[in-house]
């Protein structure tokens, strides 16, 4: 959908239209869900999350301020809260700095689309490289190189400097590079 057509769905969507809603949804919905999954492995917390976060966006959408250009980021930065207030009233009386997200992403999304053994041998490789990543440096790699975020937008997610976003992304590539070395990638 080029940029023009998605501000017209916006405006309908801002008017009530439930079409307008459902496509915003099933344009997102996947890739929150693939990010919840990583931050809480309980299926159904991440599921009511969304499904929390997406009813707010339409009962508030008169008071949303977003651009749809923005409105990945602030489902996801949505999502995240959402899921630590559910994890925290699991858990209570633990602070918000103690109920740190275990962020465990998987790396295989290509091999999911094409089933090849060059690709699952090289999703391997890069798995073993990022296992012995702390789970801060993977979600910052993730947002970063899976969803196409900008340091700003991490920061502000991850509740970090911008400079700190680019020091967590510089240091867990560096940490690669210093375990791994230039070792090539073969897919043998």
């Amino acid at each position: 959908m080029k940029g023009n057509d998605i501000s017209i769905l916006w405006k309908s969507f801002l008017a009530g239209d439930k079409e307008a809603f459902a496509h915003f949804y099933n344009m997102h919905v996947n890739a929150l869900y693939s990010y919840g999954i990583k931050l809480c492995t309980d299926d159904d917390i991440v599921k009511d999350a969304i499904q929390e976060v997406f009813l707010d966006l339409f009962i508030k959408r008169n008071k949303n301020k977003s651009e749809p250009e923005n409105l990945r980021f602030y489902l996801i930065l949505a999502l995240k809260r959402n899921i630590i207030k559910k994890l925290q009233r699991n858990r209570k009386h633990i602070s918000a700095e103690k109920c740190e997200l275990n962020f465990e992403p998987e790396y295989s999304i290509e091999s999911m689309i094409i089933q090849t053994e060059e690709e699952l041998k090289l999703n391997h490789q890069v798995s073993e490289m990022l296992e012995h990543l702390p789970p801060r440096q993977k979600e910052v790699l993730y947002l970063r190189y899976n969803l196409s975020m900008e340091y700003k937008e991490i920061s502000q997610l991850m509740e970090i400097s911008v400079e700190s976003a680019h020091k967590q992304v510089y240091r867990a590539l560096k940490a690669i590079r210093e375990k791994y070395g230039n070792r090539e990638m073969k897919c043998e």
